[in-house]
This record gives C-alpha cells, sequence and structure tokens, in this order.
C-alpha cells in the first residue's frame, strides 16, 4: 500500500470530532492497512491568571490550521469515499479538480514534534517580565504608555498588561519586545 498524506478540509470547530469518527470508522471496516496516522496540527497554550490572589493555570489547545484535517492514506475509490462520508467533513483539499496527495517535505513543518510544538515553531525566548511587573511600551501605537502586567502567554510571545489610557484601565495584549520592565 502507498501510504501519502492528504489534507481535508471540515467545519469549524469540528477537527477533533472528524479525527475520532474517522479513527472509530476505520476500526469498523478494519481498513487499518488503508490508513496511517492522522494529525491535526496544533500547540497546548499555557495561559496564567490572578483570581483571589492564586495563580490558576489553564491550558488551552490552538489549532494551527482550524479546518483542516490532514491524513495518510492510500487514497482509492473506496478510502475517498470513507472520508468524505465522515460527518464534519466538507471536502478533499484539491488542486483544480484533483486531489493530489501534500509531498512529505511540506509535512515535516506541519506534523507536531514529540515537544507539542510544530517542526516549523521554534521554542519562544524566555519571556522579559513577570506577572505584577510595571512596563513601559517601547513601541507600536501604544508607545511610551506604562502598565502592569496580568498575563504572560509564553507559547505566543505575548503578555497582556493593563495600561491607563484616558483615565481608564484598558487590557493591551504586546509581544515581549515591544516592551521593557521599569
Amino acid at each position: 500500500m502507498n501510504l501519502a498524506w492528504y489534507s481535508v478540509a471540515t467545519f469549524s470547530g469540528q477537527e477533533l470530532k472528524v479525527k475520532q469518527l474517522l479513527e472509530a470508522m476505520i476500526e469498523r471496516e478494519q481498513m487499518h492497512d488503508s490508513f496511517g496516522r492522522i494529525e491535526i496540527p496544533h500547540i497546548n497554550e499555557e495561559h496564567i491568571k490572578t483570581k483571589k490572589g492564586k495563580k490558576v493555570v489553564k491550558i488551552e489547545r490552538r489549532n494551527l490550521m482550524p479546518s483542516y484535517v490532514f491524513i495518510q492514506m492510500d487514497l482509492n475509490d473506496r478510502t475517498r469515499h470513507l472520508v468524505q462520508n465522515i460527518q464534519g467533513v466538507t471536502k478533499f483539499v484539491t488542486v483544480g479538480t484533483k486531489i493530489v496527495p501534500i509531498p512529505e517535505s511540506q509535512m515535516v513543518s506541519i506534523l507536531p514534534r514529540e515537544d507539542g510544538l510544530g517542526a516549523d515553531l521554534l521554542p519562544l525566548e524566555v519571556p522579559p517580565v513577570k506577572e505584577g511587573d510595571s512596563i513601559r511600551i517601547k513601541e507600536g501605537p501604544f508607545n511610551d504608555y506604562t502598565g502592569v502586567v496580568e498575563e504572560i502567554m509564553k507559547e505566543r510571545g505575548k503578555l497582556k498588561a493593563m495600561v491607563v489610557i484616558f483615565g481608564r484601565s484598558i487590557p493591551v495584549e504586546l509581544n515581549f519586545s515591544e516592551v521593557e520592565v521599569l
């Protein structure tokens, strides 16, 4: 069997459901030889918030390519029909009208690594600040404003700070490189 990578478009937010239904259908039809991996490129983001003086850590799954599922399979009439009839699948991704496999060299940048990141995503720098730090914004539309760090989103390279603008405290999302600690 010749396994190659293909992509299917799904309804928004249905990627995980499509993967689970497809895995169940492969099991039921005993078609393990015709299918390999089924992947939904994602990263897990850690959000740290302070509630009533205690840190609360929330891990959230963020799809890197929303509405797409990547399937390693031997494409033939039977497997194509099985995939297209999964609830939530809208269509195979095509070039013109032809279903074309995705080259392995392109899949390397899409598939997750053992550390949970996509292959082309490098670990981000350690944030230069921590929650509660006073900061000054050194570039962008809020240049020279000051604020207090409320949340650090390390995986995205961003932080959320409360900045006083026109006498009101407003949450602003900033890149690590846009701020300096006071």
